[in-house]
């Protein structure tokens, strides 16, 4: 048996985490100012980047539509576009997770109208990946789109829709395990809005999917070349209204060049949940892979 590590050896991990916060709300407080070349300043000095663009509600649909972009150039417009009407007054975290390359936030985002100077306040989630870098390599943002939550078992008191939450979590982790694509897309609402690292193609960005098709389309690439040999929980969190998780994947290649060889990533990623069991909005960004043996 282990014994006891070295505390130097521990504490390193906190020197990671403690400057992925620091890099986070740097950008928060930027924005904050409401410059925006202060607030580019904040990003990582290389792409590519993935930032939710604020969504809107087309006609005809349930839920807004979220558009992610992934150059420096889109991310300058998107901020001059918002900050043109629209101010970040604040975000107030209960939960703030950090790790060695992404900070994830819950709480509540409040924001000001300049044109009328009204403000509202609406629970909130982002991710702040970073990659170990001095700036954010993306703003995965999203605020809340329903009204209530899963119900639950009354003997859970005040954290039973929490548990509900996490009833579904654990469902669609053994579903990714097993690769039952079925099991996962009967879970999302049929606008699930999503953006979930490439791990097909490469590019190192966020696809957007708009439906339970996209979804399974996504789903199905992955799985054609990919066994998944682990999925492991590193982090979780459940709220009444989402949960987010980062999970350690080791996959096996199924074809091309490195068929028979085994990866290993991490993702972090944040899904809403409606009243109904669905999955609303699943967004959330991965590392790098790094070769096995």
């Amino acid at each position: 048996m282990k014994d006891r590590a070295k505390v130097e050896d521990l504490l390193v991990v906190s020197d990671l985490q403690v400057q992925t916060s620091e890099t986070a709300w740097k950008h928060v407080r930027a924005e904050y100012v409401d410059i925006i070349d202060d607030i580019l300043a904040t990003l990582a000095p290389s792409g590519p980047y993935a930032y939710t663009v604020s969504p809107s509600v087309e006609e005809g649909k349930e839920l807004p539509t979220q558009r992610i972009v992934t150059t420096f150039d889109e991310i300058a417009a998107s901020y001059r576009g918002m900050h043109r009407y629209a101010a970040v007054v604040a975000i107030r975290p209960v939960a703030e997770i950090n790790a060695s390359w992404y900070t994830f936030v819950s709480g509540r985002g409040r924001g000001r109208l300049k044109t009328t100077g009204e403000e509202s306040e609406r629970p909130v989630i982002v991710l702040f990946p970073t990659m170990g870098s001095e700036g954010i390599t993306g703003e995965l943002f999203w605020g809340r789109t329903q009204q209530d939550s899963m119900p639950g078992d009354e003997a859970d008191g005040v954290l039973a829709s929490r548990y509900s939450v996490a009833g579904l979590h654990g469902t669609l982790l053994d579903a990714y395990r097993k690769g039952d694509v079925d099991a996962i897309v009967e879970k999302a609402h049929p606008e699930i809005q999503a953006g979930l690292r490439d791990y097909v193609s490469h590019s190192g960005t966020l696809p957007e999917m708009h439906t339970k098709d996209d979804l399974r389309a996504h789903l199905e690439a992955f799985y054609d070349e990919y066994s998944v040999r682990s999925i492991e929980v590193v982090h979780r969190h459940f709220d009444d209204w989402f949960f987010f998780h980062e999970l350690r994947w080791t996959v096996e290649a199924r074809r091309g060049a490195n068929a028979g060889q085994s990866f290993r990533y991490h993702t972090a990623e944040y899904a809403e949940v409606s009243a109904a069991g669905l999955v609303v909005a699943h967004i959330g960004h991965g590392t790098d892979q790094i070769k096995l043996g």
